[in-house]
């Protein structure tokens, strides 16, 4: 993920207080790193888009184009963090994340709501307490960047921005699939769209299938839109776990479009068969009642069901290389961060048959229906026995792009939208 060397150079000012490289003659971006903040107060492992929005931070410590400034939600204002304020918090994520088992912060007793709650007053507090500013340009060119879904609820929090708003949206699955989610969650994504509409002036997407999502469901606006497809959220491990069996790893949040129950009954049959193959899931608890209700009470599962909860970084990137596959039967993804990971590292990936999934897995991915549990079960067992296969499949791999090339598109993409005129609110 993010490098653990710290760059304190937020605002490209020394010691002193003094400019470096005449920022001056940059233009400006301001980054929002709410999420992070949040994650920073409460919450223990990363998601994939905590991933990816720790990768923008990293880069903002480390680009040159741009003099970049941390901002944070408070209530209904964007406010600018001192750099200082934010390199306290991107040092212990980079730490944590990578180090183990990530640590709660608050008691798992308190529930989401109280979580949240109790992570909206410390961020307030902290933000105060470090002098966050409101955003001040200063007349030059700059472009307000949030990569992680926080505070798009709300869009008069981006009515007074003094440039250009670019959004980075990861899915609309809420919207297009709300049964896989809270109505509460659906709501939200209503107004994160609806911020879309008459605020930003330009979205980037994960993938061609989330933006031909937001096409068919943005009724209004003007703003501009166009793909970036992300690298791996993992670096390589240095220490690989070694399997004794052919095993298989899962990573993802336990929630219900991930249709991990597929799997977990296929296991359960497998442990009727001689030389069963082992599944590690890596990764929350979530929303699926019927894959929670196996794990814990399915006495069958045991032995062959290997369930981690989340991982530090390190940890999850020590599972995957000498995997047989990694399997992925979501019913529905705006991306498929866990397909680049594994990809990355020359693993296989059996995925579900979805545009998501094809779009970035390309011929190097077998692919199966989410509902057709006996094509699972069969392809499952031809991978644990069959090393040619395996080897095969690991032959069209062809590895993933790398940062500096996204990074490079998303700084171009985003000089270029300076230069046009902004949007009228």
């Amino acid at each position: 993920m993010a490098t653990r060397r710290i760059i304190s150079r937020v605002s490209h000012l020394d010691a002193r207080g003094a400019p470096l490289h005449c920022p001056s003659m940059r233009p400006i971006l301001f980054l929002d790193v709410s999420r992070l903040l949040r994650r920073y107060e409460f919450f223990g492992g990363p998601s994939g888009i905590d991933r990816i929005e720790m990768r923008y931070a990293d880069w903002m410590l480390r680009q040159t184009a741009f003099e970049a400034r941390p901002v944070t939600r408070i209530g209904k204002r964007l406010l600018e963090l001192r750099p200082s304020a934010y390199d306290k918090v991107h040092d212990t994520l980079v730490t944590r994340w990578a180090d183990g088992t990530p640590r709660q912060f608050l008691a798992d007793g308190w529930g989401v709501k109280g979580q949240v709650i109790a992570a909206e007053r410390t961020l307030q507090r902290l933000a105060v307490q470090r002098g966050a500013k409101p955003l001040d340009a200063g007349g030059r060119a700059n472009v307000t960047l949030n990569v992680g879904h926080d505070g798009l609820d709300v869009a008069e929090r981006f009515a007074g921005l003094p440039g250009h708003f670019a959004v980075l949206l990861h899915d609309l699955i809420p919207i297009t699939h709300p049964e896989y989610d809270s109505e509460r969650a659906t709501r939200l994504h209503y107004r994160r769209l609806e911020t879309l509409e008459t605020m930003a002036d330009h979205v980037f997407t994960v993938s061609e299938a989330a933006r031909a999502d937001l096409i068919a469901h943005a009724r209004r606006g003007d703003f501009t839109s166009s793909v970036l497809h992300s690298g791996p959220g993992l670096d390589p491990s240095a220490r690989p776990v070694e399997y004794d069996r052919p095993t298989f790893v899962h990573l993802s949040s336990i929630d219900r479009r991930k249709n991990l129950p597929l799997l977990l009954h296929i296991w359960r049959e497998f442990a009727s068969e001689p030389n069963p193959p082992q599944l590690i899931v890596i990764g929350r608890r979530g929303n699926d009642q019927t894959a929670l209700e196996l794990i814990d009470r399915a006495a069958a599962l045991t032995p062959n069901v290997v369930v981690t909860g989340p991982l530090g970084d390190e940890e999850v990137a020590a599972h995957i290389p000498n995997a047989r596959a990694l399997l992925t039967p979501s019913f529905t993804e705006g991306f498929g961060l866990p397909i680049i990971e594994a990809h990355s590292m020359g693993v296989p990936v059996i995925a579900s048959d979805i545009a998501a999934h094809r779009e970035v897995g390309g011929p190097a991915a077998t692919y199966l229906s989410p509902l057709d549990g006996p094509a699972w079960k069969e392809t499952i067992r031809a991978f644990a026995e069959d090393d040619g296969l395996v080897a095969q499949q690991r032959r069209l791999i062809e590895p993933p792009r790398t940062w500096d090339d996204y990074f490079a598109q998303t700084t171009n993409a985003l000089m270029e939208l300076m230069e046009r005129p902004r949007r009228r609110h």
